[in-house]
């Protein structure tokens, strides 16, 4: 089956982060200046961004009309859903284009503990990865834990600052934060169609619930709202709006590719026992049940036998 336009963005954001961790590990491990990394990031961007043209470019040769004829046609689902339930889908996008601009550039991030902004800053100051302690301004004495230098974040940060010239504050504040919340309203797409497929209607609603409970949630430290909405440029908010609800969709429905990408997304932008943290743990809890029903059908089979 292809893949819709919204898991593509959401799989090569995944894909984006673990060709940064790669560039982030060949810099780290020769111990390259940030800008070097920053160019093997980029080449390796454009490689893979190659490679996922490549087939649409062949498709498109070889049988253009088809294709063009089921892109037109997957393009006129949003316009149908606004047609039949404008006022569901104004009040839903409403909400969503609500946060993207009152909480992302009016409100201030609890940044109590956090120094991404900081490290980034230094990276770019030193031209180096992890080089200098942005406590202090001073390079470090001991080092860090491999597990905290594996981290790739900071790096992907600074090396978008440095390519586009925004500073870290509005680059971390700002527009990660967008970027993640458009990101994860994606994945709660894809549960709006796999829960409910072939019903618009109950569709937008879920979506305008998950924004309602967002908003609503932003109001406590441990939702997962205020997690987004005030530190959404952390790997913890890209954890729980991006790949723990992507990761437990891919294993309900066995897109097991997906799941893969989502486990190793997680290892590179948290710190959870060695990379074996929520993802995994999700996964786990999918088969486990997955076996224990495969288990009662079979009991109850030879029963009746």
């Amino acid at each position: 089956m292809r893949k819709t336009t919204s898991e593509k963005l959401i799989e090569g954001s995944l894909i984006g982060i673990g060709l940064a961790e790669a560039a982030h590990l060949t810099a780290l491990f020769f111990k390259l200046p940030l800008r070097i990394c920053a160019w093997i990031m980029v080449i390796l961007f454009i490689l893979a961004l190659l490679a996922a043209v490549s087939p649409w470019l062949v498709r498109r040769i070889t049988q253009g009309k088809r294709d063009k004829e089921k892109k037109e046609a997957g393009g006129q689902r949003i316009f149908k859903l606004f047609r039949l339930y404008p006022v569901l889908f104004v009040i839903t996008s409403a909400l969503i284009l609500f946060q993207l601009i009152w909480n992302y550039r009016m409100q201030a991030p609890y940044t109590a503990g956090d120094i991404t902004v900081e490290t980034v800053q230094t990276m770019l100051a030193a031209d180096g990865i992890y080089t200098v302690n942005p406590l202090t301004g001073q390079a470090f004495a001991v080092g860090m834990p491999l597990r905290i230098q594996i981290l790739v974040l900071p790096t992907l940060y600074a090396v978008l600052c440095s390519f586009t010239g925004i500073s870290a504050p509005l680059m971390c504040y700002g527009i990660i934060p967008c970027i993640v919340l458009l990101l994860s309203y994606l994945v709660y797409g894809r549960w709006a169609a796999y829960l409910f497929p072939k019903e618009g209607k109950k569709q937008v609603l879920f979506l305008l619930f998950a924004a309602l409970i967002y908003q609503f949630g932003c109001y406590s430290g441990a939702m997962d709202g205020f997690n987004l909405f005030f530190g959404g440029y952390r790997g913890t908010a890209v954890r729980a709006g991006i790949i723990l609800p992507y990761v437990l969709l891919c294993a309900l429905q066995k897109k097991w590719g997906g799941v893969i990408l989502c486990l190793l997304a997680e290892i590179c932008v948290v710190w959870t026992f060695y990379g074996a943290g929520y993802a995994a743990a999700t996964v786990g809890i999918v088969l486990g049940i997955r076996f224990i029903r495969q288990i009662s059908i079979r009991l109850r089979q030879k029963k009746k036998a």
